[in-house]
């Protein structure tokens, strides 16, 4: 797995996302002990975050998916 580290947007370099997504993935974030109210030098959750926007993709993507199958089907 890779994680880029140089740019101040560590989640996606240029994401397309409505407050309402930033308010959910924000409420995902804290339910999971990932929020910082100051940036540390430790990368842990940083890292654990951009799993987890990883994770709320490939849910999105899969359950898209099943619905396209059934309607498909």
């Amino acid at each position: 797995m890779t994680f880029c580290y140089e740019c101040h947007e560590e989640l996606l370099h240029n994401p397309v996302l409505i407050p309402e997504d930033i308010s959910r993935f924000a409420e995902l974030v804290k339910k999971r002990g990932l929020s910082e109210d100051t940036k540390t030098e430790n990368r842990e959750k940083i890292a654990r975050r951009i799993m987890l926007f990883h994770e709320v993709i490939a849910l999105g993507l899969r359950a898209l998916q099943e619905q396209a199958e059934k309607s498909n089907g």
